[in-house]
């Protein structure tokens, strides 16, 4: 049994380097980063399966790809605010917090990297991974100016937004005072550009870095071969990182489907969460014997009432407030609408998490219980098994009951809302405990995953 495809995915992560290297304006990503970590993650899928440090740097990109998805909620968070005093002030905030994660989160990210590459390398021939090494060998030399670019990159996104705190306590009357924040395009265009040179060289650099190891057919043939003859034989390999995947989007998913209204819009769509949730039944049905046709009609329709919904919504607050229901026929009838493509994709989100609890049944059911490598299974065993897959089905009833109640808690809200002010802390008490359900479910499950193929 042998791969078709490289040991390392070079046009992957040309591309990732491509939505890496540009500079952002405050918390604004015109090519979005956590595309490159995705992007990323499946170019050097095949490598952290061969070494362990290279797996840690994997799971360290998983991370940043969450870190850098967040900018998206604090971008309709910061534009949903009508005082421009705290738009501005939460700008700041949010830029400087984002740039300090990715300080402390994906600088031990690419250390890893390196370092499971400058251990690959000694293991097996490859002059491409040390170069000529007179002081410093050309990993060590990309590594370092990969921190400097990382730093550089998040310093001078943070640093125009300071200006923001002198026009927090500008004061016209007050002689010598500087407002600092008039000059913010000036200095977010002087950030901007050597931020956009350096993300120029290091994007030239880390391209030939790794072509250059792709063109070593000596060191990537040997790592292929030890995937081939090491890697490929274990199915556990291949499901628990699928699983894992599967239980990051899906958590992903269920978070996105919970209303965050800001003038009483939602500014987190439930269209976005139904495209997340068709991504996720890919990567669960792929080892369990699931068919598209035993989600696909679930997903499809809660995508399509999903965006009609979030449409109609938007049009109707465009127009109209709650007030006006009481007041216009047609602001009436208009709502009535909002509430009836609300119930129906209701009713669709409870479809797809019902496909999603039979997909998770037969997760279940084909891997978890009997360690792999154990030569005996007895009655004691088997009784084990049944206790453990009982006690897992009976965690995703109980998310599965969750998934009612929240989903009546929403449509109570859209009813009630516009006469009980209470309904959306209702509704967001029985969101967090359906999403905790499920997660609590996930992590089990994934834990029995884990355990039947730990001796793999």
């Amino acid at each position: 049994m042998t791969t078709k495809k490289k040991i390392m995915n070079l046009p992957f992560i040309v591309i990732a380097a491509l939505f890496l290297f540009n500079p952002n304006i405050a918390v604004i990503d015109l090519l979005p980063d956590f595309i490159g970590y995705i992007l990323l993650c499946v170019a050097i899928s095949r490598l952290a399966d061969v070494h362990e440090r290279v797996g840690e740097a994997y799971n360290a990109f998983k991370k940043m790809i969450l870190i850098d998805a967040g900018k998206w909620i604090a971008v309709f968070w910061i534009f949903g605010m009508t005082v421009p005093s705290e738009r501005n002030t939460s700008m700041l905030l949010w830029t400087f917090v984002f740039s300090i994660l990715e300080m402390i989160f994906l600088l031990p990210a690419y250390n890893k990297l390196f370092d499971g590459i400058t251990q690959l390398g000694y293991l097996y021939p490859c002059q491409a991974v040390f170069g000529k090494r007179e002081k410093r060998s050309k990993t060590d030399r990309m590594r370092n100016f990969t921190f400097v670019f990382v730093t550089v990159k998040a310093l001078l996104t943070v640093l125009p937004e300071l200006s923001d705190l002198t026009n927090s306590t500008y004061d016209e009357t007050v002689s010598g005072s500087l407002n600092l924040y008039r000059y913010i395009g000036l200095m977010r265009g002087m950030a901007f550009i050597p931020v956009f040179v350096f993300g120029m060289v290091w994007l030239f650099r880390i391209i030939s870095y790794f072509k250059g190891i792709a063109r070593d057919s000596e060191f990537t043939g040997a790592l292929a071969l030890k995937y081939d003859t090491d890697v490929l034989p274990r199915q556990g390999v291949f499901v628990r990182r699928n699983f894992s995947t599967f239980v990051l989007i899906a958590a992903v998913a269920l978070c996105l489907t919970v209303d965050i209204r800001i003038d009483d819009n939602n500014i987190l769509p439930d269209f976005i969460a139904a495209a997340l949730f068709i991504v996720a039944f890919a990567f669960i049905g792929r080892y369990n014997g699931l068919k598209v046709k035993d989600w696909i009609f679930s997903s499809v329709s809660f995508t399509c009432f999903s965006l009609l919904a979030s449409i109609s919504e938007y049009m109707f607050f465009d127009r109209y407030y709650y007030g006006a229901i009481i007041k216009s026929d047609e602001a009436r009838y208009f709502y009535m609408l909002v509430v009836g493509l609300n119930i129906i994709k209701g009713i669709c989100l409870f479809a797809v998490l019902f496909d999603l609890h039979k997909a998770l049944l037969r997760t279940v059911k084909a891997h978890t219980g009997y360690v792999v490598g154990m030569e005996r299974i007895g009655p004691s065993e088997e009784n084990m098994i049944k206790t453990l897959h009982a006690d897992l089905k009976k965690n995703l009833i109980y998310a599965l009951v969750s998934t009612v109640l929240y989903i009546a808690s929403d449509v109570c809200f859209d009813i009630f809302a516009p006469r009980v002010d209470f309904m959306g802390l209702i509704n967001i008490v029985f969101a967090l405990l359906c999403i905790g359900m499920y997660i609590k479910a996930f992590s089990e499950i994934q834990h029995a995953i884990d355990t039947k193929y730990m001796l793999e």
